[in-house]
């Protein structure tokens, strides 16, 4: 089954049976860190992530790197890409291209940094984890060549991590917004043919990776989404206003801090991470995103109602047209269908990584209740609260 890893097709989508994730284990991230970016690691922490691997790092202040000047004060992240995107280096460069022009923005996101030899990735063959071809029944090691970078680490929480406010979804939708209005001046030609599992546009893909949903009548659900989306999404996709988007705006990349002392329970969205999903789509799909990941386990509102203050936020500083209006509610259900089609699928592949499950744990409840609402009702919601906020 390892063999198949090396075997993306044609437009770089995952195929079933594809073992993507890098295999490296964490007492090998100081000698990577010292050869690549001549930095002295102190300390190692492994962070959640989906197909790549990510450690947050803190370093000695001796710096044997000519192309960094000083030391961000919080650590850094080390970036270890999967297997089929480290194939593409215009894709990452891409993301660090794009991080680079948002932090010029005043947009805080994560920084990329220059290794030794100048550049913001080498492309490295590391040792692999054997433990994980014995867990994957694996028969034969990949190449084990993945893309290394290093970013500046964000403080903060993640939006995960604090108590759900109707505030807190009303910034998440206000950063959207100013993220998307700066992204429209920002071009990359090789983001424009990206194919991704996870681009929306790519939904009628999830035929392929069904099976992984043993449930009947969730099976049942998903189809409906499936042809939902062909009928009522796709004839209109032409159009739809298109640009540079982040394409993964959840509650796993928020982060959120306390800004004030007096009130340390207090949080503000602060900043958005992981640009791994970045491509050219089309906007009303990144809000789509957002409202989709805030419904699953807010407790504050029925999570229906969550959108309606995403919405609010957004619609500060970018206008929906009605045509994305009448999509709205098809983009959402789509992006449910694909993090848990998705999430069931990489499960089997990777079973113990409960991180995949992320979204499982409430995300089938929740789109239920959100499906079998009348598409009137949900929009004529939103909208009722959009205009509470201009009392």
């Amino acid at each position: 089954m390892c063999a198949m890893a090396e075997a993306s097709d044609a437009h770089g989508l995952l195929e079933p049976g594809q073992i993507i994730r890098p295999m490296l284990k964490k007492a090998d991230v100081p000698a990577l860190v010292a050869k690549v970016y001549g930095l002295s690691v102190v300390s190692v922490k492994e962070l959640n992530s989906y197909d790549d691997k990510n450690y947050l790092i803190q370093v000695q202040s001796k710096i044997n790197n000519t192309h960094m000047t000083d030391l961000c004060p919080h650590g850094y992240v080390v970036k270890v890409t999967n297997s089929l995107d480290s194939k593409n280096t215009n894709l990452i460069a891409a993301q660090n291209e794009m991080m680079l022009f948002l932090h010029s923005r005043g947009i805080n996101v994560p920084k990329p940094e220059k290794n030794v030899h100048g550049t913001y990735m080498m492309r490295e063959k590391l040792k692999v984890d054997m433990d994980d071809f014995v867990k994957n029944n694996t028969d034969e090691c990949p190449s084990g060549e993945y893309m290394v970078r290093m970013l500046t680490f964000v403080p903060g929480k993640i939006l995960h991590q604090v108590k759900y406010t109707s505030q807190l979804f009303f910034e998440c939708g206000e950063l959207a917004a100013k993220m998307d209005n700066e992204l429209m001046e920002f071009n990359n030609e090789h983001l424009k043919g990206r194919k991704l599992i996870w681009m929306l546009e790519n939904t009628p893909d999830l035929t392929k990776f069904i099976f992984a949903v043993r449930d009947e009548s969730r099976y049942k659900m998903i189809t409906e989404i499936l042809d939902a989306w062909n009928q009522r999404v796709v004839p209109l996709l032409p159009t739809l206003d298109r640009g540079m988007i982040h394409g993964d705006f959840n509650e796993q990349n928020i982060i959120v801090d306390a800004t004030a002392p007096e009130h340390p329970d207090e949080y503000h969205v602060s900043a958005i991470i992981d640009f791994g999903d970045i491509q050219e789509s089309c906007y009303v799909f990144e809000v789509a995103i957002t409202i989709m990941y805030l419904m699953i386990e807010v407790d504050e509102m029925p999570p229906n109602d969550a959108g309606g203050h995403v919405l609010a936020g957004y619609l500060k500083h970018r206008a929906l047209s009605e045509v994305e209006w009448s999509v709205l509610r098809e983009c959402v259900a789509a992006r449910f269908a694909q993090s848990l089609v998705m999430g069931a699928y990489s499960y089997e592949q990777d079973p113990g990584n409960e991180y995949l499950l992320t979204t499982a744990r409430r995300g089938w409840d929740v789109l239920a209740t959100f499906w079998s609402a009348p598409k009137e009702q949900v929009l004529a919601r939103w909208r009722e609260i959009i205009r509470s906020y201009e009392k």
